[in-house]
């Protein structure tokens, strides 16, 4: 899983057109932002590659056609189309596929408005889409848990001692609010707590450092960097063990994968090699995270293990209705549309069923 909570990006977003929708939607934004040594700053790395298509085991449009998918934060357990790209695994199974950097906002929007077919995500980003009435899904999950961790600076032992405490999140119903909320409400001190919404990651990560706010939650390898740089802090919470959460997976323009199934399908069929090729390929796969991540090969071997972790620990890329029903109840107060939601309304499994076949 990766690099940081991650360095950039798995944010709320803000700012679409309501299309005809509620206006209370949740906003979801992604930032990039390197402001301090410890975050690893965003880059954009893109590769296509093409051939014939492959042997069609469902119906499809008679010529292959282009498709772009999106990770939205440079962090390992984002990467694994890129991953997945740069073995030419894409083009083994005759898909012609470029795999580009988005900002959240951008590859949200990208999907709704056919600009890009599918996109990287982690929760809650899809499910809040789906809450909002938007045609996207989740089509294969990697990752069942966040590859993140609270953190807490010294005098802080665990979570019930951040009552009347600044903790930092990044803004209101992403990831890292919702999990945060969902440990401070445990440990009863929710009410308590003083929440601080700072924007993007890389703010959250500096005021920890600065001291400004008492705890905060980051991932590989920036949780690392962030233990060093404060002596005393400490992990509150892993998250990677504990609350079921999709950490890295695949959601799609439903339209768009409905008419090309064939090309839906060996894309997952690719991604399952590729999720292969990273286990059996450390080196490589190592160089793929430093170069997309801009890391050093210390923490990008760091993110590489965290990652290995969790996926050793999902037994396919099947996306699980369990899990969402879990992830849509701890948004639900962040997002009052996902409690009309089941786990099974927000994934797709047509597609990685034919591609286990």
């Amino acid at each position: 899983m990766n690099s940081s909570h991650k360095p950039a990006g798995r944010e709320l977003r803000a700012g679409r057109r309501p299309r005809g929708r509620p206006a209370a939607r949740v906003a979801l934004v992604a930032a990039c932002c390197a402001a301090t040594a410890a975050v690893a700053a965003c880059s954009s790395s893109a590769s296509s590659s093409s051939s014939s298509a492959g042997s069609a085991t469902t119906t499809q449009q008679s010529s292959t056609s282009p498709v772009t998918i999106a990770y939205t934060a440079p962090v390992a357990d984002q990467l694994l189309p890129l991953i997945t790209d740069k073995a030419g695994l894409f083009a083994k199974y005759g898909v012609p596929v470029t795999v580009t950097y988005l900002p959240q906002t951008a590859a949200l929007d990208g999907l709704v408005g056919g600009k890009i077919q599918m996109s990287v995500f982690d929760s809650p980003a899809p499910e809040v889409a789906v809450a909002d009435g938007e045609q996207i899904k989740w089509i294969a999950e990697w990752e069942n848990h966040a590859d993140l961790f609270l953190l807490g600076r010294p005098g802080i032992a665990s979570v019930s001692d951040l009552a009347g405490k600044p903790v930092a999140e990044t803004v209101a119903g992403s990831t890292t609010a919702v999990l945060t909320q969902v440990s401070l409400k445990t440990a009863g001190v929710l009410t308590s707590a003083h929440l601080e919404p700072l924007g993007n990651v890389g703010a959250t990560l500096s005021a920890f450092q600065s001291g400004s706010v008492q705890a905060t939650i980051a991932g590989p390898p920036n949780q690392t960097t962030l233990l060093k740089a404060v002596p005393g802090a400490k992990i509150l919470v892993d998250y990677s063990d504990s609350i079921p959460w999709v950490g890295g997976g695949l959601a799609a323009s439903m339209s768009w994968a409905s008419a090309h199934k064939t090309e839906t399908v060996n894309i997952l069929r690719a991604l399952s090699a590729g999720e292969q090729y990273f286990k059996a390929n450390q080196a490589a796969a190592v160089a793929d995270i430093q170069s997309a991540t801009k890391s050093s090969a210390a923490s990008a071997q760091g993110a590489y293990a965290a990652m290995l972790r969790v996926i050793d620990e999902t037994p396919s890329l099947m996306p699980s209705a369990a899990i969402e029903s879990q992830a849509l109840a701890a948004i639900a107060s962040s997002s009052p549309g996902a409690s009309s939601l089941t786990g099974s309304s927000v994934i797709d499994t047509e597609f990685a069923q034919a591609a286990d076949k």
